[in-house]
């Protein structure tokens, strides 16, 4: 049910859309870092905000402090044993614990930063919007106005999608909003909105020619047709991963995930993080850092079908032929050599152990440039968006096409896997899952949280979604709420995964 927003968080939205042209918001760390030498009515600036507000958004979603790390543990992509993040206690087993929704939570920036700087980064869209609809040109005789507008309408697109793939209910903000008469929508209304932003976005960048400035993309060059594309693979992205349970995700409009997922990228979106260009990746580094995250076992399940998908439950009867603690995977996907480290010695603890592996995820290593990551890393593969496109195929009817994917002679799973082919007696479905899973491990922040939330196998009482953040529920004047680990289907997931070696 949508709720009125009160005084002061109108004036608290208000104060963003207002004062964003004095704001340059690309610290990774959340911290704003206002300019006061910049005018909010100069077009230099104010191109410079629209140009900038992707990578303030994208720096969010890929931060240690935004909810994607808690994700991946929730979601048996990731393991981790030290507390950080929420990371370990949100994933711990049976999963009973729900999110502390207070200020004095240690953890509570995970929600509350990612809430904030994303409606930041739409501030800076939006009121480029305001200023170009108002008469503002940009560049000579209004030659950047075309890249402004489909720019400005993309990153609100991406901006609200993602505010309805993480939290239960949000704020949709446009550029000429009435913030006297804005209501927290739910979560569907925010995905359907975002998309509607995002197809304005398409429709400008097809009929008309601009480049988008390289330092707006981290290195990326990108015409017209390029942003489209980019802003079609979100809208695929965004209306796939939308689902909070099976049911709602066989009902979505395939046909439009196909629609958008034939007219995406075939490319891979890899922006050059570091100080070049102000881009970061938190996200990947924690994951990856050898002593913290680990890869799950059921991810290494996913390339060796007899190796243990879990810990036992009294960390001692394993399901291995002889009983004792496996052995490395056999290696019949050849990611599980290239992508994929045993590691020797793990100091294991002796509680919590099954939060722990022995497999560490070495790709793209070389951008490891402690403490951050430095050089062109993906996060945006075009083959999920091949995967996408396959799964549209598949619920559409078309399940040739979906298998033409599956075994493109071209595509990773044969080139980089060298796996055989899919077969039409084959489980499709869960194939295509599994790939995405294996190829696209710790690209786009979020995606097996995703895929597993809207196909129901979330391990029982896994959250759902995240709610709004404490400090904003108490300027909206809002009684006070979170999201509670019930086996539900509505907050918590009243599903589970089954592994290769439990079937």
């Amino acid at each position: 049910m949508n709720i009125r927003i009160r005084i002061l968080f109108l004036a608290w939205l208000a104060a963003i859309i207002a004062t964003c042209g004095c704001i340059n918001w690309d610290n990774v760390n959340g911290e704003d870092d206002p300019d006061p030498t910049w005018s909010p009515d100069d077009p230099e600036t104010v191109l410079e905000l629209a140009g900038t507000s992707f990578r303030s958004w994208h720096n969010a979603l890929h931060s240690d402090r935004s909810v994607a790390l808690a994700m991946a543990t929730m979601a048996d992509h990731i393991t981790f044993i030290w507390p950080n993040y929420a990371m370990r206690e949100l994933a711990l087993e049976p999963r009973t614990v729900s999110f502390n929704n207070s200020t004095s939570y240690e953890y509570y920036f995970i929600i509350s930063d990612q809430w904030k700087n994303s409606y930041l980064a739409n501030g800076d869209a939006c009121y480029a919007l305001r200023q170009l609809y108002q008469g503002m040109d940009f560049g000579s005789a209004g030659s950047n106005n075309k890249l402004v507008e489909a720019f400005s309408w993309f990153v609100a697109g991406v901006t609200h999608g993602y505010l309805g793939l993480v939290f239960d209910k949000a704020v949709v903000v446009y550029w000429d909003s009435d913030l006297a008469g804005i209501e927290l929508s739910s979560w569907q209304e925010v995905i359907d909105e975002s998309l509607l932003m995002l197809d304005r976005a398409i429709e400008i960048a097809d009929a008309n020619q601009f480049d988008v400035p390289e330092e707006w993309m981290a290195g990326q060059a990108m015409t017209n047709v390029e942003l489209s594309q980019l802003a079609n693979s979100y809208a695929a992205r965004i209306l796939a991963y939308s689902s909070r349970t099976k049911e709602h995700n066989n009902s979505i409009d395939w046909t439009k995930v196909l629609d958008y997922a034939q007219n995406g990228i075939d490319w891979d979106f890899s922006p050059f993080f570091g100080e070049l260009y102000g881009w970061y990746d938190k996200y990947y580094l924690y994951a990856t850092w050898l002593g913290w995250e680990r890869v799950d076992h059921r991810i290494i399940n996913l390339m060796d079908h007899s190796f243990p998908s879990r810990w036992p439950a009294d960390n001692e009867s394993w399901n291995t032929a002889d009983g004792n603690f496996p052995d490395p995977a056999t290696p019949g996907d050849n990611r599980l050599v290239t992508d994929y480290y045993w590691l020797i010695d793990s100091n294991f603890p002796t509680y919590l152990y099954y939060l722990w592996s022995k497999y560490y995820y070495k790709r793209y290593e070389d951008v490891l440039i402690p403490p951050g990551c430095e050089g062109h890393r993906p996060s945006f593969l075009a083959w999920e968006v091949r995967l996408l496109e396959a799964e549209a195929l598949l619920r559409t009817g078309d399940t040739s096409g979906a298998l033409d994917i599956l075994n493109d002679p071209a595509g990773p799973r044969k080139v980089r896997g060298g796996l055989p082919d899919v077969l039409p007696v084959d489980d499709i479905l869960r194939q295509i899952l599994d790939e995405k899973e294996i190829e696209c491990y710790l690209t786009g922040a979020g995606i097996s949280f995703y895929d597993m939330r809207r196909t129901d196998r979330l391990q029982p009482g896994t959250l759902l979604h995240f709610p709004v953040p404490a400090e904003e529920l108490s300027l909206m004047g809002v009684p006070h709420y979170t999201i509670n680990a019930v086996a539900d289907g509505i907050q918590g997931s009243a599903g589970g995964w089954t592994g290769y070696d439990e079937e």
